[in-house]
């Protein structure tokens, strides 16, 4: 389909798409997706428009007035819109992008957490994989692909797998945080604390709390209470160690320190946790 919205050139083409009841209440589903390409005449300016927007910038600029920003996407940039929002974008002569607008059942969660996290404006390598499987995507249908449910949500499934991956930089074998996970991890009956691992590090506590909430989704405390609860669930499914041998295992001075954790996180005691898992294996 051509779009008749101002500043898009003749070449340009989008497609929109009504979800069907099922796929609004269990899937993420895409509404609209096209490849524009634009003189400066084109913009839209909107106070609200429920779905999401994904952009990838293929060539040009691409001007936005979001949230109080004001930012410009170039080649190879990423652009996420929570639409629901006010925005405002512009072209300059020249601009090329790709975009999708998606919605579904917590797309709108998953977006706002990133956006918490990256912002707006998203500049990382897996920018060329977005850009793939939008291109990918506008092709299918200019061909005329029919695909079910299932497979368009799982455009919007990878779309948000490329913007929650971590970069190979993240990945490197010294990334201090995963080196305090590991060191976490190898001692867990220890009490450890912030210092410590910052320590281990090399950053500061502040520093070293903010990269690890925002590669692992949880401060430091909460995850080595989380280890400290995965190791337990193991210890009581899979031996017969008393509750009091375990807390001392996993780093509490005592069973009573244990079991008031374990009830808070799982709504059930240590011995009521044995006594299912170990009688259903």
């Amino acid at each position: 389909m051509k779009s008749v919205d101002p500043g898009i050139l003749p070449q340009s083409v989008c497609f929109s798409f009504t979800p069907s009841e099922t796929a609004k209440q269990l899937y993420f589903y895409p509404t609209w997706c096209g490849h524009y390409f634009c003189n400066k005449n084109y913009y839209m300016k909107r106070q609200s428009f429920p779905p999401l927007l994904i952009v990838f910038v293929r060539e040009g600029v691409f001007h936005f007035e979001y949230r109080d920003m004001v930012f410009d996407a170039q080649k190879g940039d990423v652009v996420l819109l929570d639409c629901s929002e006010p925005h405002y974008y512009y072209a300059d002569d020249g601009l090329e992008f790709l975009y999708m607008h998606f919605d579904g059942s917590n797309a709108h969660d998953i977006c706002q957490n990133i956006l918490n996290q990256s912002g707006p404006l998203i500049q990382q390598e897996h920018n060329v994989l977005i850009g793939q499987q939008l291109y990918s995507m506008v092709k299918f249908h200019m061909h005329d692909g029919i695909e079910t449910m299932f497979q368009s949500s799982m455009r919007v499934y990878k779309i948000f797998e490329c913007l929650l991956a971590p970069d190979r930089q993240q990945l490197k074998e010294d990334n201090p945080i995963d080196t305090v996970i590991r060191y976490i991890r190898s001692n867990i009956g220890k009490d450890i604390s912030l210092e410590e691992m910052s320590e281990v590090a090399n950053l500061s506590t502040f520093y070293l709390a903010h990269c690890f909430k925002q590669q692992t989704g949880f401060s430091p405390k909460e995850y080595v209470i989380n280890t400290r609860l995965d190791q337990t669930k193991i210890l009581l499914a899979r031996t017969t160690k008393s509750v009091a041998e375990i807390a001392y295992e996993v780093g509490y001075s005592s069973s009573s320190s244990l079991t008031n954790m374990f009830v808070k996180r799982m709504d059930m005691s240590p011995r009521q946790y044995r006594m299912i898992y170990q009688s259903s294996s």
